[in-house]
């Protein structure tokens, strides 16, 4: 029982919302009809009786929006075919419109309380008045098509306008950060060299330290400027300004071994992938234990290049950061290589995390 008298008062609000939304049509159809019925009735010297009314005016308001939301739309649709398709449509409605109009007037003459002269006969003068009727009722309705056809068109305009503006401002917005992007690594390199230079002397250690960060910084903004392949060459320089630094900061106690063959140096890679590897190594891995160094590997092997890690993982509860890092590099290698790369990694029950990286070389290189 609650369930029907909640659809009730669904369907009632429905009913409710969809009349507020057409609120101006019904206000502008009850001026009409009134305004219309008292002159009628003014000049004929008397008024009709309720039930014509209801049934004309349905019938006059539903040619309205037939014409306009139907037979119109039809007839323009395919500007081609509107030269038959438009005239074809309005001679349908207008038999259709007359047809149903002797229908109302055959029943209001036999089946309610008529006590008028008006008789269905087959002629002229007879079918002229609900002829009349339709092509007066279908002028408005073409109006208001062309009129909302013209506030749609409008509306669209404005809302392409308005997207250009956006786009405009958008790109001014970019071309500003763009030329922010440029001045600041600029001004911030130069300062680094210069504290780098000031430091040789009287700090050799922090004058190392600043300049493996300010390479890794270079080569991390030169990376984003739309390169899609690199030389691997760069990215174990990198990777080896990064041991270094981390060398420094925990006093040369990292246990981390890197090798690989000086030739792979000139294959091609996407950047940020091999440092991005190594990365996680220092993040993540327990690396003073010197019964457990950490391992980074790089070697061709059967028309592949194939990068391997290994590392001890530090004793914490949370590793969330590991696995996202890893999926970034997935998602990467993915969308570049395709099937052409195989890319693995997991840990085992004494906490050591290893990665697989093979990447077919006639797709690298």
């Amino acid at each position: 029982m609650n369930a029907t008298n909640d659809s009730v008062k669904e369907k009632k609000s429905q009913l409710l919302a969809w009349l507020i939304s057409k609120k101006i049509h019904i206000i502008v159809w009850i001026i009409f009809i009134f305004y219309e019925s008292i002159i009628v009735g003014l000049i004929n010297g008397k008024f009709s009786r309720l039930p014509p009314y209801i049934l004309y005016y349905t019938l006059n308001i539903i040619t309205f929006y037939v014409h306009a939301h139907v037979v119109l739309a039809i007839g323009f649709k395919n500007p081609k075919q509107t030269v038959w398709k438009l005239p074809l449509a309005v001679i349908l409605e207008i038999v259709a419109y007359v047809m149903i109009a002797v229908l109302l007037d055959y029943t209001i003459i036999h089946y309610t309380a008529y006590n008028g002269s008006r008789k269905i006969e087959l002629n002229l003068q007879y079918f002229s008045a609900p002829l009349y009727r339709c092509v007066y009722f279908m002028c408005f309705s073409t109006g208001y098509y062309f009129l909302m056809r013209y506030i749609k068109e409008r509306k669209k305009t404005e809302e392409l306008e308005k997207q250009r503006l956006y786009n405009l401002i958008q790109i001014s917005r970019s071309e500003n950060a763009f030329l922010k992007a440029q001045i600041q690594p600029h001004l911030l390199f130069n300062t680094l060299d210069f504290i780098y230079q000031n430091a040789r002397e009287s700090s050799p250690v922090a004058a190392e330290a600043i300049h493996s960060l300010s390479e890794m910084m270079r080569y991390s903004v030169d990376s984003n400027k739309d390169r899609e392949f690199i030389l691997l060459g760069e990215e174990i320089n990198q990777v080896e300004n990064l041991i270094n630094l981390h060398q420094l900061r925990n006093d040369h106690n990292i246990r981390l071994r890197f090798w690989y063959d000086d030739e792979i140096r000139k294959l091609q890679i996407i950047p940020m992938v091999l440092i991005t590897l190594v990365e996680n190594i220092f993040k993540h891995g327990e690396l003073t234990t010197e019964s457990h160094p950490a391992e980074v590997s790089l070697k061709t092997e059967d028309n592949y290049l194939i990068i391997q890690t290994s590392n001890l993982i530090k004793a914490v509860k949370n590793n969330s950061g590991l696995s996202a890092g890893m999926e970034n590099i997935k998602k990467r290698l993915d969308y570049t290589y395709g099937q052409n790369a195989a890319f693995e990694y997991f840990s085992n029950a004494d906490r050591y995390f290893r990665v697989m990286l093979k990447i077919k070389l006639t797709v690298s290189t």
